[in-house]
């Protein structure tokens, strides 16, 4: 008589504890996505995702790509466009200014989610927070979360699944990521088509390795990377990184750089071609953004600039500028990389000689790419992390994944040479298990002091207060006529809280009265202006040390700032160059200039209204 045994208990064992990990993953994202999306989430949290989201809305209008966010030196540039194809009178008008400046795929693919119900594009009173932001929000989320699934099949695929999954588990534990996800800034959408980009690469490496065609790979590759120019257009500084890696790397020579460099143009010259047809140059106003990170000022001044001209600018801090960015970036690399503890260690893994070629070989495609990328920020500007932990130029982001992978393959080698009872589960798995330990640390304390202060917060304060309150902003939609525009520091809040178009705070009070002119010869008239803690409270940097808003000093501290916090109105400004002598709105910090009679009535309204 036999006796039953089972075939292979440790299969069993192995399926059990993956089921038990798979479970205790998904259970880990469930509870950090409601935490995120609900709890912790208080609107849109970056400027140049509130910029994109108002366009978005306008695409899902079928109003193509417009922009109600100006920027006075876009505008110049549009209208020295027009004027130069004959006519030299000819201008925009304010209500249909195309934009050149943003890559367009993130805003297309935020259009798509708020075209499906578009009586959610008002803003309900009764909600601290706008629901398009919250849509916005989820789909930055859900790339984040497909990013995490391709990103496991890719690490796994280069070393195992053990390294793969602890990799996915990091990402999902990296707060980095799903702060990115709140702030409708592109970088998800980059992660997700840099996640596919990098399979197929690998697949290239990898053929290459086995003497196999690698046309098609290259040729998807080619085409995700242009996707992902079209999502942000610094990341062609990452495909020149793998234009190099491609020259001396893959046979027969240069045919597969040729290939990446057809499929790339053929896909982003769409893209060029409506930034020249509007602007007059393939970059759009993104070539601005060079001349910002690079000249000797403020980034923001030069936007702000209505008579700016690119051969007035002074490069004379470039080079100090670019040694600043570089050391920036060097010593904020931990906090760039997610402040995974794993991922710095790429660096060391290039030290180390692994046996399988096509791993040796793709990280090499992986730092040249990331070098490029770096030059690439350092040029265009990138502050330190612990000034601004969500840059909108931050590439870093992108190689969290891989550079973790690479990482922890490196740990994992070092900790088999230390000769320890390996056939212990916990010790094999030691390295791991500090590495999750030491990177999720810092994100759980946060978050447990997140959850105190969202649970003691009054419902009023749910927003990102005191810069953007939605229903704040809302309330100028309805005191406001369709072709009346208004002048801010914040124009891209009141371009999407208060769907109104509106203008950057130019320069100087002498280029407000030409954009008030500019504006009355087309029948769209300027009627206000907002300014809002961004720029009053820099007032004191501005008297002692000039800055962004040296310009606008004397109207700045004309209001003492107690008189923001009372609430009262009674100040009048006495200069003959600032077109609104009364300030007919003083509260959350920020004080709105009108001299309209309508408006006037209507802030007069809704301030009883909202004290009663």
């Amino acid at each position: 008589m036999s006796t039953t045994t089972e075939i292979n208990p440790e299969l069993n064992e192995l399926d059990s504890g993956m089921m038990i990990r798979r479970a205790v993953f998904l259970l880990v994202l469930v509870v950090l996505t409601f935490y995120y999306l609900k709890s912790d989430f208080r609107g849109l949290s970056a400027p140049l995702g509130m910029e994109q989201a108002q366009i978005a809305r306008e695409i899902a209008r079928g109003e193509n790509f417009r922009t109600k966010c100006l920027r006075p030196v876009a505008l110049a540039q549009i209208n020295e466009k027009l004027q130069a194809e004959g006519d030299s009178s000819k201008t925009v008008s304010l209500m249909k200014v195309p934009d050149t400046f943003h890559s367009p795929l993130n805003p297309m693919l935020n259009a798509m989610i708020l075209s499906i119900k578009p009586d959610i594009l008002t803003v309900d009173p009764s909600s601290t927070i706008y629901t398009p932001d919250i849509l916005i929000a989820g789909v930055a989320m859900v790339l984040m979360l497909a990013s995490i699934g391709i990103t496991y099949l890719l690490i796994s695929r280069i070393f195992d699944t053990r390294i793969g999954g602890v990799t996915a588990f990091l990402m999902l534990l990296c707060e980095m990521l799903w702060r990115y996800s709140q702030s409708g800034l592109p970088q998800m959408l980059m992660l997700f088509l840099f996640s596919f980009a990098s399979y197929f690469l690998y697949k290239a490496v990898e053929n290459q390795q086995q003497g196999k065609p690698i046309y098609v790979w290259m040729a998807m590759a080619g085409g995700f990377f242009a996707l992902l120019a079209m999502s942000h257009w610094l990341t062609m500084w990452m495909f020149m990184g793998l234009l190099v890696f491609s020259s001396f790397y893959f046979t027969p020579k240069g045919i597969h750089t040729v290939v990446l460099f057809v499929v790339f143009g053929a896909i982003t010259a769409i893209w060029a071609r409506h930034n020249y047809v509007n602007s007059g140059d393939i970059l759009g106003a993104g070539r601005y953004a060079f001349y910002s990170g690079m000249s000797d000022g403020s980034d923001n001044s030069l936007y702000r600039d209505f008579e700016q001209k690119s051969g007035m600018l002074n490069f004379d801090g470039m080079l100090t500028k670019m040694a600043t960015n570089f050391i920036g970036q060097f010593s904020s690399l931990y906090g760039y990389l997610g402040s995974i503890v794993a991922a710095p260690l790429f660096f060391l893994s290039l030290l180390h000689p692994f046996r399988r070629k096509e791993i040796a070989d793709f990280r090499w495609c992986l730092l040249s790419m990331w070098f490029f990328a770096t030059i690439g920020m350092c040029l265009f500007g990138i502050k330190p992390h612990s000034e601004e932990p969500l840059g909108a130029n931050n590439l870093h982001v992108l190689f969290v994944p891989l550079f973790t992978g690479y990482g922890l393959a490196f740990l994992s080698v070092l900790w088999n040479r230390l000769n320890l009872p390996v056939h212990q589960p916990i010790v094999r798995n030691g390295h791991f298990l500090i590495v999750i330990f030491l990177s999720s640390l810092p994100f759980l304390l946060n978050m447990v002091l997140g959850i105190r202060q969202s649970t003691n917060r009054p419902k009023e304060a749910n927003c990102h207060w005191p810069y953007y309150v939605p229903q704040a902003l809302a309330s100028l939609n309805a005191s406001l006529n369709a072709q009346e525009v208004l002048v801010t520091d914040i124009p891209w809040a009141t371009a999407w809280y208060a769907d109104r178009v509106s203008i950057w705070l130019p320069k100087n009070k002498k280029q407000l009265n030409k954009l008030i002119q500019y504006g009355e010869d087309k029948n769209e008239y300027v009627v206000g202006m907002l300014f809002s803690p961004t720029s009053l409270n820099s007032k004191y940097m501005t008297h002692l040390m000039g800055g962004d808003y040296a310009d606008w000093q004397d109207v700045i501290e004309r209001l003492p700032i107690s008189q923001l916090t009372s609430g009262q109105a009674d100040t009048m400004v006495h200069d003959q160059e600032f077109p609104f002598k009364q300030p007919a709105w003083i509260g959350f910090g920020t004080i709105f200039y009108t001299d309209v009679q309508h408006i006037k009535s209507f802030v007069d309204d809704y301030q009883k209204a909202r004290k009663e």
